[in-house]
């Protein structure tokens, strides 16, 4: 157990400096308020929260144990606090972030008239914006209506066995497999739309370079995409066979390395931006003055 909250631990330390320093980077940028960037930073401001939580439920095992002596402040307590409820919705909500994320580079490039139209409104940036933290807490509510107080302490109590089943399965299909289809789709029409239209955004210097541009987001997204399913694979393989009846040690080793793995994915992001992005490394060339002798130039796109 030890072992696990130092492992949890660093991951949320990590996670807070590189999403903090990353919300910083991407403020400072010239076209900070473009969707896109937009839709990034909400990501990050995501995934700080889920590093903040992850330190304060893990580096003190008893927070989530306390109770209040007033019976509805405790069952309160016990749904929103104890069961975890604002960090697994965090989660779910970056989950969805990074989906909502791919329709955007989806529509960017398939329907490229109608998405400079309306990526410059007001109300579809702050629906953007919306959707994954409506789809995240909302889906979780039903991991909150299934604990209640009983003797003074929080448990789960889940109707029935096939009620918990199932949601173990949604959450699989949430987490996995739903963003794996999206994604697959999505990039596979994206750069068959690309290697298509390589003629024609060739014919002038700002095509060029608008094609440029929209190839490295797409780039950059698309290793977002892959490090993810990497980092949460083996945690979902584990819990989806759990819940079909399967044998699981939820005290044992292998589950806490796949649940650190999967909160690895919170400290990735803004690495893959700072190496990747070309958008974010000149951000960080203006903001940071010490590191403009020491980068190789960037190609403005």
């Amino acid at each position: 157990m030890d072992t696990a909250i130092l492992l949890y631990s660093i991951v949320g330390i990590v996670g807070c400096s590189t999403n903090g320093f990353a919300i910083f980077i991407l403020f400072q940028l010239q076209n900070r308020f473009s969707a896109t960037n937009l839709l990034i930073s909400n990501q990050c401001i995501i995934d700080l929260l889920i590093s903040l939580m992850s330190l304060c439920l893990f580096l003190d095992s008893d927070i989530t144990i306390r109770l209040p002596d007033s019976t509805a402040a405790a069952e309160f307590v016990c749904k929103v606090w104890s069961s975890k409820y604002i960090f697994w919705s965090s989660i779910y909500t970056s989950t969805t972030n990074l989906v909502v994320l791919t329709f955007d580079r989806y529509f960017a490039v398939m329907h490229p008239l109608k998405y400079n139209m309306l990526k410059e409104k007001l109300k579809m940036k702050v629906l953007l914006l919306l959707i994954p933290w409506i789809c995240g807490y909302g889906f979780v509510l039903l991991w909150l209506a299934a604990h209640t107080v009983k003797d003074k302490e929080c448990i789960q109590s889940w109707p029935s066995a096939e009620y918990q089943k199932v949601f173990g399965l949604l959450n699989g299909l949430y987490i996995l497999i739903i963003p794996f289809g999206v994604m697959m789709f999505v990039y596979l029409n994206i750069f068959r739309a690309l290697r298509n239209r390589v003629g024609d955004v060739s014919s002038t210097v700002t095509s060029a370079n608008s094609a440029a541009r929209r190839l490295n987001i797409i780039k950059t997204m698309v290793i977002v995409s892959v490090t993810y399913f990497i980092c949460w694979t083996p945690n979902q393989i584990f819990f989806i066979n759990f819940t079909l009846g399967g044998e699981f040690d939820f005290n044992g080793a292998v589950y806490y390395i796949t649940v650190a793995l999967s909160l690895c994915n919170i400290c990735i992001n803004p690495i893959i931006y700072t190496f990747k992005y070309n958008d974010f490394r000149v951000g960080m060339r203006k903001t940071l003055p010490c590191l403009k002798s020491s980068q190789e130039p960037i190609l403005p796109t």
